[in-house]
């Protein structure tokens, strides 16, 4: 029957299953492929897999005389000596490559984010509650919702350079006109009846929004706000690729030219571990504040 619900045990078995099913199929290519030749690494076995983990979590040591050595090139072109302890990386961390990846990702991404939202949450809110607001910036919106952010990343390049500024201008260009309009709608959506009982108790425009109209919506901007890590990761790695020094993107690319798949795997699956970290946060974020929410969707 349509929409029958099952227990908690077989919905964890399904999910069990279809992981192992997806582990076997994969073990299953990889063999095959390393029968017809010992040497592939497009398709890295697990021990292959293992070795590309440890390698992103390993400090590489500096080329010889060169202190700004990309510390990745040198290991992928196997001349990595062993320098002396005044020139290694400074801390722990500082130089492995996992490290240095996921810092110069995950601060373009977050700030980008932020600024998408909340520049998307708060013009959202104003064309939902005034028409004046919603005749002046809708034909705009429109229009920039329809652009390709990785499109116009020449464009980026231009106004914005290539530092830190470009990545977060693209970011939340290719998220607020979306932020924007879903924002609005859903204040359209707020009940006439409730609206006009909170101006009846003598509330003004401005308590209008903060207590009945935002705490309403609240909850579905955070699954906007879910929905819209998906996107952002597609413009961040875009750009990363072409014109970053560092992180996820650069890395990657810089990896698939030296065939090191068995590198480039573990990074797609941490940046997807990632995504999920930050989905399972604002979830949690979501149940805090919007308790209500989550008992009317259970």
């Amino acid at each position: 029957m349509i929409g029958k619900p099952i227990s908690s045990r077989t919905a964890l078995l399904c999910s069990v299953l279809s992981v192992a099913v997806l582990v076997a199929a994969y073990s299953l290519l990889a063999d095959a492929q390393h029968r017809k030749n010992p040497d592939d690494r497009t398709i890295p076995t697990w021990h292959q897999l293992w070795g590309g983990l440890v390698f992103l979590c390993e400090q590489p040591t500096q080329q010889a005389g060169d202190d700004n050595a990309d510390l990745l090139a040198a290991a992928l072109q196997d001349a990595g000596v062993e320098a002396p302890a005044a020139r290694r990386p400074q801390g722990w961390l500082e130089g492995r490559i996992l490290w240095e990846a996921s810092k110069a990702s995950l601060g373009r991404l977050c700030g980008g984010l932020s600024l998408g939202l909340a520049g998307g949450i708060l013009l959202g809110l104003l064309m939902g509650c005034f028409h004046k607001v919603d005749a002046a910036a809708a034909p705009v919106l429109y229009f920039a919702s329809r652009i390709i952010a990785t499109a116009a990343m020449p464009i980026f390049f231009k106004l914005a350079g290539i530092e830190l500024q470009m990545y977060l201008a693209m970011i939340a260009f290719g998220a607020m006109p979306i932020v924007t309009l879903t924002v609005s709608q859903y204040v359209r959506d707020f009940p006439e009846e409730l609206r006009f009982k909170a101006y009846t108790l003598g509330a003004s425009d401005s308590e209008v929004i903060t207590t009945a109209i935002f705490p309403s919506v609240l909850p579905r901007i955070f699954d906007l706000a879910i929905m819209t890590i998906g996107p952002a990761l597609v413009y961040l790695i875009a750009a990363e690729q072409i014109v970053a020094g560092e992180g996820f993107g650069y890395r990657i690319r810089v990896l698939t030219k030296a065939t090191r798949f068995e590198v480039v795997y573990p990074l797609i699956a941490i940046l997807t571990v990632y995504a999920g970290i930050m989905t399972w946060g604002l979830r949690r974020l979501q149940r805090k504040l919007c308790p209500w929410y989550g008992a009317t969707k259970r």
